[in-house]
């Protein structure tokens, strides 16, 4: 069996949420809604990257964030590295074209975006990200700061 690259698993995976989402939008409203499918879907996210057994340290990071745009038009800039730093430029994504195509780039930072921090906090790191493409603002900033591992007194 063919190896899914990540923009083909979360696409498939989001074309089967997305029906999900909308019938809850009906029947408890948007926001509260919103709030249930993130909830569950940072659970799973967290439960995911745990499998790995490991922290991710910068230059990991900074392979698989590459590895992120994998088959797909998907491209950034580091602008800022360091040994607990990295600070990305996404300036396209393809996953943003992606939720448009299909009628839903309203549920784009739900069901795809706002998975980064959940993931990125499990993972030992902070997410700051003001900005995405997903929203309409032309760009996305990442910053990763790896957090502080607090030691046994």
């Amino acid at each position: 069996m063919a190896r899914l690259t990540p923009f083909e698993r979360i696409t498939l995976s989001v074309q089967a949420q997305i029906p999900i989402v909308r019938a809850l939008e009906r029947e408890l409203g948007k926001e509260k809604a919103h709030a249930l499918v993130r909830a569950a879907l940072d659970e799973a996210n967290r439960k995911m990257v745990a499998q790995r057994g490991s922290l991710l340290d910068i230059p990991t990071l900074k392979a698989e964030f590459a590895g992120f745009g994998e088959g797909v038009r998907y491209e950034f800039e580091t602008v800022e590295e360091t040994e607990t730093l990295l600070r990305n430029e996404v300036t396209h994504c393809d996953y943003a074209e992606f939720m448009e195509s299909i009628g839903a780039r309203d549920l784009g930072q739900l069901l795809i975006c706002d998975g980064d921090f959940a993931m990125a906090d499990e993972l030992g790191l902070k997410l700051e990200r003001t900005k995405t493409c997903m929203a309409g603002d032309g760009h996305c900033n990442f910053c990763y700061h790896v957090k502080t591992q607090k030691t046994a007194p």
